[in-house]
Formats: structure tokens, sequence, C-alpha cells
């Protein structure tokens, strides 16, 4: 059992082919819904947040806990609406959009709560030897904090390399309707085995890409904050260009995975039994 990038990908398009509007349907949920919510918070205002990092005494109050419960609402309505388009494009056989949800809303709290799990774990672990050695000294001198910054890049290559190993976890989970991530997860382990550091090097030129396309976007919107008054057509426009990226990873992070549970099982490919 192994995974082609290319095969993977190929996959992945004809799955965006055949479900464009069940995907469709889930960008709503997954991304417009969140986006519509965040945007009712003026702390996630760019607008806002530039004119705090100008000022720091900029009068926009409000407690953080309204804040948090917002981005755990978001969270978990992004990860049902995810495990509900796995459940859609992968299962043998549909049952609708509402079973469909329902499953995603259950086993994505269940999916989220497993990387949040699995993300404090490996943070606990990355941080143990910061307190061993003590942040006295890892602040006491120059070469120090060089070597702080390194091993931060290293924690962040690592941290990618588990990614690549745990990326077909939730399409596992969804394409089978299962209930519990940890077996999904070991399963995702064992299958990215053989194919491990092409995908590595793929989910880093991903994330480079978006990580470009995001950067270049803030930059615009930037600029047209600073050269227009708030409420402009222009600004409101940007909302439709952070909408569109959004959507496009969404659209990534459910069909690339999806894409690669395929491809690493072509005897379920119809096309090649017939061929």
């Amino acid at each position: 059992m192994d995974i082609h990038i290319r095969r993977g990908l190929a996959e992945a398009w004809a799955l965006a082919a055949t479900h464009r509007n069940m995907l469709a349907a889930y960008v709503g949920i997954g991304v417009v819904v969140p986006f519509l919510f965040l945007s009712s918070e003026p702390i996630f205002s760019l607008r806002n947040l530039m004119a705090l990092a100008s000022n720091p005494w900029t009068g926009i109050y409000g407690s953080i806990a309204g804040p948090l419960y917002l981005l755990g609402i978001v969270a978990v309505i992004a990860a049902g609406a995810m495990l509900a388009a796995w459940n859609g494009v992968l299962a043998e056989m549909r049952e609708g959009f509402l079973s469909e949800i329902m499953y995603g809303m259950v086993a994505g709290f269940a999916y989220l709560l497993a990387n949040l799990v699995l993300a404090i774990g490996t943070g606990l672990v990355a941080t143990l030897p910061l307190f061993v050695v003590g942040f006295d000294v890892l602040l006491s001198d120059g070469v120090t904090r060089i070597a702080l910054e390194a091993y931060r890049l290293l924690l962040s290559l690592i941290g990618g390399w588990i990614g690549a190993r745990l990326c077909l976890a939730g399409a596992i989970m969804g394409g089978r309707g299962k209930l519990e991530p940890v077996s999904a997860f070991l399963e995702s382990w064992r299958r990215t085995r053989t194919a491990q550091w092409r995908l590595y090097g793929f989910y880093l030129l991903y994330g480079l890409v978006f990580g470009i396309a995001a950067g270049g976007l803030l930059l615009l919107h930037g600029a047209v904050i600073l050269a227009n008054e708030p409420g402009t057509v222009t600004e409101t426009l940007m909302s439709f260009g952070w909408i569109l990226l959004f959507a496009l990873y969404f659209l990534g992070q459910v069909l690339i995975p999806a894409g690669f549970v395929r491809a690493a099982e072509p005897a379920a490919n119809a096309a090649e039994i017939f061929a």
C-alpha cells in the first residue's frame, strides 16, 4: 500500500468534479457561516487589529471569554462540516445532507478534541527541555536565543511531519462513518509510513503556497484599510477575497486527504477495475 501524490491529486480533482454541488453546500456551512460569526466580533476585524497595533490604548473593550467562546463554536462548525463532507464524498452510499450534518457535528467534535489533546500533549513534551534548562538561562545571552529559535524551527518541522503522518485520519473517519478518532489516527500513521517524506514535502509546499496567498491578501487588505474610510465598497470586497481564500483552503483540506485515501486503495477504483 503506497500513496502517490500525483495520483492522489487526480483522485481529489475527480471527487471535486463529481460532488461539486455538495461541496459548495459544505463550504457554506464550514466557511461562510464561521466567517459571519467571527465578523460580528470587533476583535476579529483587521481594521481594529491594526488600530490596536498602532495604539494599544485604542478603545476596543470586551471580555476575552467572548472571543474564545466564539472561536470554539466556529472550530466545531468547521470540523463538523469537514467530517460531513468526507462522509459525503467517501461513503459507499450517501444518506443525505441531514444525516451527514448530524454525523459531522458529533464526529467533528470528537475529531477536534482528539487533535486538541494531541497538540497539548506534543506541546508539553516539546517544552520539557526548556524547563530542564531553565528560562533564565534561555534568556541570558544572544547565543542561547539563537539556539532557542533553532529549537522552535525544529519543533515546527517535526510538527509538520506529524501532521503529514496523520493527514488521512479525518478522511478515514468520515469515509467509514466512525465516531471515535483514535483508530483513524493510528490507521493514518500506518498507511502513510511508506510515503511519509513525499507527503511531508507536499504539505510543506502546500502550506507555503497558502501562506504566501494569505500574506499577500493581508497586505492588500491593510493597504485598502489605510487608503479608505470604514465601510467602503472596496473594503467590503476584501471580505469576499478572504472567503474565497478560506473556501479554497477548506476544499483542499477535505479533497486532498480524500484523494490520498482513494489513491491508497486502487482496488476500490472502479475505473481501473473495468479498464
